[in-house]
């Protein structure tokens, strides 16, 4: 008997934690289900108004289409009536303008306009002076070109100072010594000095060269040297010059002087 017993109490107990067990099973599935429902329900007015203004971009879409297709009918309709109005006056007798009678009679006014003699003369003055002027500009041009270099060259010239022309020395003989004695009377005339070597070659006459562009600075440079030989910088100079646009080169007609 109590054997027994201990037998329905234990499945009894088993019976009570399968109960338990699917309960709560039955409670978290009904819990998750409110929740979606609240979810549902608080999101409702959101989607509501986004169906609202779907609705009413798809409306107003639709509009738009209505609009653009009743205009397209309009004109087609306006364009068969009128072709329908020319060809019945073409079968009545009353023959409608073409497109080029139509351009005729547009420029029929300037035909008109241009048949006056006193037009014709006024047009032909005025091509006189467009042409005589065009010329003129031309000319005077190519003459200012041609001219007026010396004076643009003196002027660019005379706004270079001295210290901003770097002017570098060689001795172009075989006196030694001589690049430098004229270093120091390019620096008295307020230039600046740059290199002060002696060139590869020999030089019977002084001669101040340039790169090219810088023959303005160059002149200033020769006038006080009292160097008359000008002469665009050769690839040997240049070499030697050390960056400088403007050198002298030191001739044997200034070689007895510096002694």
């Amino acid at each position: 008997m109590v054997h027994a017993i201990e037998q329905i109490g234990a499945f009894a107990g088993l019976a009570a934690f399968l109960g338990l067990a699917v309960l709560a099973l039955l409670s978290f599935t009904h819990g998750r289900d409110i929740r979606r429902l609240r979810e549902w329900a608080g999101s409702a007015p959101e989607r509501d108004a986004e169906r609202k203004e779907q609705t009413s971009t798809i409306a107003a879409q639709r509009a738009e289409e209505l609009r653009a297709l009743q205009e397209a009918r309009t004109a087609e309709h306006q364009a068969v009536s009128s072709r329908e109005e020319r060809r019945r006056q073409r079968k009545e007798g009353q023959e409608g303008e073409s497109r080029g009678e139509r351009l005729r009679g547009r420029f029929s006014g300037l035909g008109e306009l241009t048949s006056h003699p006193l037009t014709l003369v006024a047009i032909f003055l005025v091509l006189v002076v467009l042409v005589g002027g065009g010329v003129y500009l031309l000319v005077s041009g190519s003459d200012d070109g041609s001219g007026s270099g010396g004076n643009g060259s003196k002027q660019a010239a005379a706004k270079i100072k001295p210290g901003e022309i770097e002017v570098s020395v060689l001795n172009g003989t075989a006196v030694p010594g001589l690049a430098a004695k004229f270093g120091d009377t390019v620096e008295e005339k307020g230039f600046e000095l740059g290199a002060v070597t002696n060139s590869s070659s020999g030089f019977s006459d002084s001669v101040v060269m340039f790169k090219r562009g810088h023959k303005p600075e160059a002149r200033e440079v020769a006038k006080p040297l009292k160097i008359k030989k000008l002469q665009l910088m050769s690839d040997e100079i240049e070499s030697a010059s050390a960056g400088a646009a403007v050198a002298v080169i030191v001739g044997e007609d200034n070689a007895e002087a510096a002694e």
